[in-house]
This record gives structure tokens, C-alpha cells and sequence, in this order.
């Protein structure tokens, strides 16, 4: 190939704007409503739960709906990072970020507490517990919900 140039890229630099509900987030795939520009727009369709599983006890429905809240924090943090990355010193972002991080952690550990460790974090030093339960739960590939 000889050394003349195909094109050069230029990409503005991405603001700080509004930002979606956690669950509006989610269903975007973006946590900023400026760069929610889908490829293919359909008129009137409406969102949908991308689990499409019904919970069948209070256990499963309580287990779920704080998973959710897991599921909705994390993807904002991760989008969050993802700005934070190139604004660093952004202050409304490094502030909710920070609001949001405190959150996730206590999500997990109530979590946790209530059912089984999401990761290794979520493992207790407690002296109650008698063994180590990283194995409580079950095994994503296992069909579980969560």
C-alpha cells in the first residue's frame, strides 16, 4: 500500500449531559441520552426485561429484584468509567460515581448476607461461618437466575 492517507477520523468530545433512570440505562445501553442514537428505529415498540423469567417463590422474587438493582448499578458504573476515562476531572460524574460505587458494595453485601457471595469480595469474615461459602450458590451455567 503506498503511504497516501485513506481518511482521518474526527470524534468531538463527548459533554457531560443528561443521564437516564438506572432502568431506562440499562434498556438503552447507555447511561447518557446524547449518545442514544439507535441504528434502526421502530415506531411504538416498547421496552422489555431482557430475563423473561417469572419468579416462582417470594425467596426467588426478592432475590431477583435485588439483582436487578445489581445488574442496573454496575452497568451505570460501567458506563460511568468508560466517561470517566477521558474526563477525569469531570466533578458531577466523579461525585456520582463515587455515590454509586458506595451503593454497589452495599448491594452485594446485603446480597450476600441474604442469599450467597456474588464474588469473592462478597465473602464474610465472620467467625459464625464455619466453612468457606464461595459454593452456596448456584453456578451461572447452571440455569440459575442470578
Amino acid at each position: 500500500m503506498n503511504q497516501n492517507h485513506l481518511a482521518i477520523a474526527s470524534v468531538p468530545m463527548q459533554n457531560w449531559g443528561e443521564l437516564y433512570s438506572e432502568k431506562d440505562a440499562l434498556h438503552s445501553g447507555t447511561i447518557f441520552k446524547d449518545l442514544d442514537m439507535p441504528f434502526f428505529a421502530v415506531a411504538g415498540e416498547e421496552k422489555k426485561c431482557c430475563c423473561g423469567v417469572e419468579p416462582k417463590s417470594s425467596q426467588e422474587m426478592e432475590r431477583q429484584q435485588i439483582m436487578g438493582q445489581i445488574t442496573k448499578t454496575g452497568f451505570f458504573l460501567d458506563d460511568l468509567t468508560l466517561f470517566l476515562d477521558t474526563h477525569p476531572a469531570e466533578t458531577d460524574a466523579l461525585k456520582l460515581y463515587r455515590e454509586l460505587s458506595q451503593r454497589h458494595r452495599e448491594l452485594k453485601a446485603n446480597f450476600a448476607e441474604k442469599f450467597y457471595p456474588l464474588s469473592r469480595n462478597c465473602i464474610t469474615d465472620s467467625e459464625e461461618q464455619k466453612e468457606f461459602c464461595w459454593t452456596d450458590g448456584p453456578a451461572p451455567w447452571e440455569g440459575a437466575l442470578i
